[in-house]
């Protein structure tokens, strides 16, 4: 009877215990906590310009690197600031099929929104601003940049505090020249993953 008693006793403080740590754990999308990513994307789009009149065509492929820090100001819901810096090859076609190519540069920033769901599904959105730079044939173009964006991913913890992050993303892109009245948008999809830490 002494031995089912204590027994009894050791099992009860046990699970009081496991209780209590329960209780006391956080999650780490929690309100208060930090987050600091890392993300690389590609990127390809088809878009279509004009410029004093003349329509053109541009494909294009991209390779981006996008860094971010935000604060949890409720369970599961962050916001923050994001920089992006992006490097996309491009291939122009006129109206009359001539073809000609540049590379471009750009450098964004501005505010982003990151709400998780409890399963790691995750929706992000975001406004970028920022200027790009584009060579052809030696000569220099300057833009003003303009983009926003929303994703859908996936938070596969590794443990506590990081977290690998798939995400999948549409992005509307938007420059205006400073030399001429020349104005590109363009629309797309890009594949991307982050890697996440979690303060």
């Amino acid at each position: 009877m002494r031995k089912l008693l204590i027994v009894t006793i050791l099992l009860f403080t046990t699970i009081n215990a496991l209780a209590q740590d329960k209780e006391e754990s956080t999650n780490p999308t929690d309100k208060g906590n930090f987050i600091v990513d890392g993300s690389i994307f590609f990127s390809t789009n088809n878009s279509k310009s004009q410029q004093d009149g003349i329509k053109i065509k541009n494909k294009s492929f991209g390779i981006g690197i996008s860094p971010k820090a935000a604060y949890f100001i409720i369970d599961r819901l962050a916001l923050g600031i994001e920089t992006s810096f992006n490097y996309t090859e491009n291939e122009f076609t006129n109206i009359d099929g001539n073809k000609s190519s540049n590379i471009s540069r750009s450098f964004l920033i501005g505010p982003f929104a990151r709400y998780y769901l409890k399963n790691g599904l995750f929706g992000q959105a975001s406004l970028g601003f920022g200027s790009s730079k584009s060579d052809s044939n030696s000569f220099e173009n300057r833009s003003d940049f303009f983009r926003y964006q929303f994703g859908l991913g996936y938070a596969f913890f590794l443990n506590e505090h990081t977290s690998l992050e798939p995400i999948i993303t549409y992005q509307h892109n938007k420059t205006t020249s400073d030399q001429s009245t020349f104005e590109t948008t363009n629309n797309g999809f890009t594949l991307g993953i982050g890697f996440t830490i979690y303060l």
